[in-house]
């Protein structure tokens, strides 16, 4: 079973649980440099800049502060199966817990981890002891291969802390890709997978606080709605300082994805204002529409936003302080302000491409409808044709008989006509023409 984070802020671990008016303006935006060319790294805050802003906190080290070291948040799956790697950290004995539990931004924090020997050097198949309650470890000491965390979120991103990022990949090629497994749901290509990278120190005499890309890991905070632990403090900080980088990590991942369907689709509106022509099959536009949707749907809606502070943090002030300050070191809010940004240009081009569309199906339908019609007509000559003729000669042959030969003579030749279809009735009901007898000539005096 998982460990719980009970009422008493303690734990027990096991071993577990109209559209042609906008080509122009369109060809013009796609000609911009930043829409040429977006490079993949170009979204993130300069890491020179973290840097600098980091470098007084690392060149006045207190004697308390202990060494440098890396905390690094991974992105390789659209999400994870937590069920399922509670399996089978239960199977190799690892020592983990669900913080916050039931929550649904919960993660699995597992540690100690081995990082130089991974799961294969840790004592497979073997609880670990537990004497009822146990009170959370307050020290938060880190060593490389000793005392490295990495916390697995739902989300598809895990945090290590004190591991380098080569020990990370192998907990992913150990743990989470493990064949059978079915931890990875829809993993993401080698192009996709995103690492965020940040440098942290521990100083129990500090306060908690990032500062570019440097997190001092301080004193326990506050707590409001948890009993006073120091253990249970120092975890959740943690907690929320990986949740924070997870989701910028994450972020990457959809930055990624944006940049590649805007260069896919950047020479459209070009293409447009040379040529006049519809590039993309309506297939394609439809591809690139859903696309689209997904894009902006995981941006804005992903775990409620990944740029809305999680309910957990309400009630939470300090917690909240260190969400929120990750989050403004690495521009999580201009970020996705950035992408929703593109996400608009790039919903323009798809409207004047959808609207292209629906203009030239239109256009087909024109055509096909004068061609039936023309069908019909050809098909009416074919069948009414003779009768139609018929009706057509007679008043013609009639006014041409006046003409040259009297009206006089046209009755007599109406009346002769009508004393034969008297006589033969049978002749006259098949439809057969009546042979008139020759009129008299009319002479001229």
């Amino acid at each position: 079973m998982p460990t719980k984070l009970g009422a008493a802020g303690t734990a027990r671990f096991a071993s577990s649980s109209h559209p042609l008016d906008r080509v122009r303006r369109l060809a013009h935006a796609s000609q911009l440099p930043a829409l040429q060319k977006l490079p993949s790294a170009a979204h993130k805050p300069p890491k020179r800049r973290l840097e600098a802003a980091s470098a007084p906190l690392r060149n006045n080290p207190a004697p308390t502060r202990g060494p440098i070291l890396q905390c690094i948040a991974h992105t390789t799956a659209e999400r994870y199966d937590l069920q399922r790697l509670a399996v089978l950290l239960r199977r190799m004995g690892v020592r983990w817990e669900e913080v916050p539990e039931g929550d649904r931004e919960r993660a699995f924090v597992i540690g100690p981890w081995k990082g130089r020997g991974g799961a294969e050097r840790l004592v497979r198949g073997k609880d670990v002891p537990s004497s009822g309650e146990e009170e959370l470890d307050p020290d938060m000491g880190f060593e490389y291969g000793e005392r490295g965390e990495i916390w697995v979120f739902n989300s598809g991103s895990f945090v290590t802390w004190g591991l380098t990022e080569e020990e990370g990949r192998a907990f992913e090629r150990d743990v989470l890709k493990r064949r059978g497994a079915g931890i990875e749901v829809e993993p993401l290509s080698p192009e996709e997978y995103e690492v965020e990278e940040v440098d942290f120190v521990v100083d129990p005499n500090d306060k908690t606080q990032i500062v570019g890309n440097l997190i001092l890991l301080g004193g326990p905070p506050e707590l409001s709605t948890f009993p006073p632990s120091p253990g249970l403090a120092s975890l959740l900080a943690r907690y929320t300082l990986s949740l924070s980088l997870s989701r910028s990590s994450s972020l990457s991942v959809l930055e990624g994805r944006l940049d590649r369907h805007i260069a896919s689709v950047s020479k459209i509106p070009r293409a447009l204002a040379l040529f006049g022509q519809q590039p993309l099959e309506r297939r394609d536009v439809i591809r690139k529409m859903g696309e689209l949707m997904v894009l902006r749907m995981a941006v804005n809606t992903r775990g409620g936003g990944l740029e809305e502070t999680p309910e957990f943090y309400w009630s939470e002030p300090e917690l909240e302080s260190y969400f929120d300050s990750v989050a403004s070191e690495f521009e999580i809010k201009e970020r996705i302000e950035a992408i929703n940004k593109k996400i608009d240009y790039a919903q323009e081009v798809q409207n004047t491409l959808r609207a292209l569309l629906t203009e030239a199906s239109g256009h087909r339908m024109e055509l096909i409808i004068i061609a039936l019609i023309a069908v019909e007509v050809i098909i009416v000559l074919i069948r009414e044709g003779p009768e139609l003729f018929e009706h057509i000669r007679r008043p013609l042959v009639e006014a041409l008989d006046s003409v040259f030969y009297g009206k006089d003579v046209v009755q007599a030749k109406k009346q002769q006509e009508k004393e034969y279809n008297e006589e033969h009735p049978e002749i006259c009901g098949s439809g057969s023409t009546v042979p008139l007898q020759p009129a008299p000539e009319r002479r001229l005096v």
